[in-house]
């Protein structure tokens, strides 16, 4: 069994004020890290990719649509499946 010591509200205070300044710098670097993996750059899908969805299959198959970026005839907006 873990045994915990015992302290003041001062010292616990103290503690605690240290644990928050660091899960606020954890918070920061996690910001960071999300926002350069956001910044990679994109790629063409070039394989043949099958998906079974609750409305049936669908498939990451090029389409051209008005306000679509696309990159060599594929779709790059997220969460758009081209169905089958």
């Amino acid at each position: 069994m873990t045994r915990h010591r015992t302290g003041t509200r001062e010292e616990w205070l103290a503690a605690r004020l240290e644990l928050l300044e660091a899960e606020k710098e954890l918070t920061r670097r996690s910001d960071e890290l999300a926002r350069r993996r956001q910044e990679l750059p994109w790629v063409g899908v070039d394989k043949q990719y099958g998906f079974e969805t609750d409305e049936g299959s669908a498939s990451l198959k090029a389409r051209e649509a008005p306000g679509v970026q696309t990159a060599n005839g594929l779709d790059l907006s997220l969460g758009v499946l081209g169905r089958q």
